[in-house]
């Protein structure tokens, strides 16, 4: 766990480098094995709770297809903007996918199917459920689980605890305890926005001159 502690970037968008593996080992080595088309399946479905990285990973693929200079595009369900199912890309990210209406639905049904059809560019989906559980219009929930399913898994929260600490430590500075159990009860659990909203806590401090504690962090947030 120490070595992975210190293989974390400091700040940075969502990479495959960035994403700390444990539980998620083998998804992690499938997702790196598709980025460097070392994979022939094209349909995959990532499936987590709000705080285990499947955010992270959705975007992370996008982010090194869009490094390869490919036409690669990564939507987030949750938005208030439609989004947008073009179907002329590379690589397509869908995520959060629970929140579509049903119009939006029967698109993405159709855009899966021109994914087949069409024999190439790669489709990535997320959710909350696996797909037989998900509550969407049946025949999409079908499509979801004819590709590669994968759970994945959280971070107990004494490791992302180690993770703040390690950041912290590095950065220069001691991060309290009840700092970050107070994050991982009223923020977003993912790592890399509570790794950010630690930098920002850091940055706040330091302009403040004041030590950092709980009514500093209620201060910034």
């Amino acid at each position: 766990m120490r070595q992975l502690l210190l293989d974390i970037t400091e700040i940075g968008p969502p990479s495959l480098d960035n994403f700390i593996p444990e539980g998620n080992e083998e998804l992690l080595y499938t997702l790196k094995n598709l980025v460097t088309g070392s994979r022939q399946d094209r349909f995959y479905y990532l499936w987590g709770k709000a705080g285990s990285g499947k955010s992270h990973l959705l975007h992370a693929v996008i982010n090194t297809f869009l490094q390869q200079k490919l036409n690669a595009r990564y939507i987030d369900c949750s938005r208030a903007d439609k989004p947008d199912f073009n179907s002329d890309v590379d690589c397509l990210s869908v995520d959060n996918i629970e929140r579509l209406d049903n119009n939006e639905q029967i698109e993405l049904f159709n855009l899966y199917n021109h994914f087949r059809e069409s024999g190439s560019g790669i489709f990535l989906a997320g959710g909350t459920q696996p797909p037989a559980q998900l509550d969407l219009r049946p025949d999409l929930a079908t499509r979801l689980g004819w590709g590669l399913v994968y759970q994945v898994r959280e971070l107990a929260d004494e490791k992302k605890i180690a993770v703040m600490q390690d950041y912290a430590t590095r950065r220069g500075f001691e991060l309290p305890l009840e700092i970050c159990h107070y994050l991982l009860k009223h923020e977003r659990r993912d790592l890399s926005f509570l790794i950010r909203l630690i930098h920002a806590l850091d940055q706040h401090s330091l302009a403040r001159q004041r030590p950092i504690t709980l009514p500093l962090l209620r201060e910034l947030l």
